[in-house]
């Protein structure tokens, strides 16, 4: 199960990942992170305080953030990846992309 929640603080969109970002839960992912491809005009934060798991298919998704964000001029930034989650993204070549913050 994925829970999703976005905000804004201090000129960033956050976006906060609860649960597991799997293949059964990135269609939900997907509907959840769309505030995220709507905005152009801000740096990004995805919140794994929270996140279990990330797959193949939740990698996907954070490459499109990266994506998006980049080509609008902003930054991307990983906040508090677990041993395990961060494990995924260096495994991937993913966490040499993003700004991480603990």
């Amino acid at each position: 199960m994925l829970n999703i929640t976005m905000n804004e603080q201090e000129g960033r969109l956050i976006a906060v990942l609860v649960g597991d970002l799997d293949n059964a839960a990135s269609s939900l992912a997907e509907r959840g992170l769309a505030p995220v491809f709507e905005r152009t005009d801000c740096d990004v934060v995805i919140d794994c305080t929270e996140l279990n798991y990330i797959s193949s298919s939740g990698l996907r998704i954070v490459l499109n953030i990266f994506k998006h964000t980049r080509s609008n001029g902003h930054k991307a930034i990983l906040k508090s990846l677990s041993d395990d989650v961060k494990e995924v993204f260096d495994l991937s070549g993913f966490l040499q992309l993003f700004i991480v913050e603990k």
